[in-house]
């Protein structure tokens, strides 16, 4: 039996400062932080990196443009700690799952 089961429609959707994007936390503690984003079509989230968390994203539904190119459901992306992706947009809307490796100091760092 799992410890925890998370119903993802019953978690709140949160903004988190990107005109049509929006997360749903998932998971918040020992193992990372686990969130469903949600891509309204033309949403951005601009080009960044982090400095302590490796994260993972898997696309759900939709279309999920990373740097320039589109990807499908199925697709899988590994990011190091520090290293630059993005930036992030969806001509069709999108859902991803995202995995961080730490959630505490979970930083944000625009590449200029």
């Amino acid at each position: 039996m799992y410890e925890t089961t998370v119903i993802s429609t019953e978690v709140e959707p949160l903004p988190i400062g990107f005109t049509g994007v929006t997360v749903r936390v998932l998971h918040n503690g020992d193992g990372g932080l686990v969130v469903l984003t949600r891509m309204a079509p033309g949403a951005v989230i601009p080009e960044h990196w982090h400095s302590r968390a490796d994260e993972t994203v898997y696309v759900l539904e939709g279309e999920f443009v990373e740097g320039g190119f589109t990807y499908g459901p199925g697709t899988f992306f590994l990011g190091k700690a520090g290293a630059p992706h993005g930036p992030h947009t969806s001509r069709t809307g999108c859902t991803v799952l995202t995995h961080y490796s730490t959630s505490a100091d979970l930083d944000f760092n625009p590449v200029d």
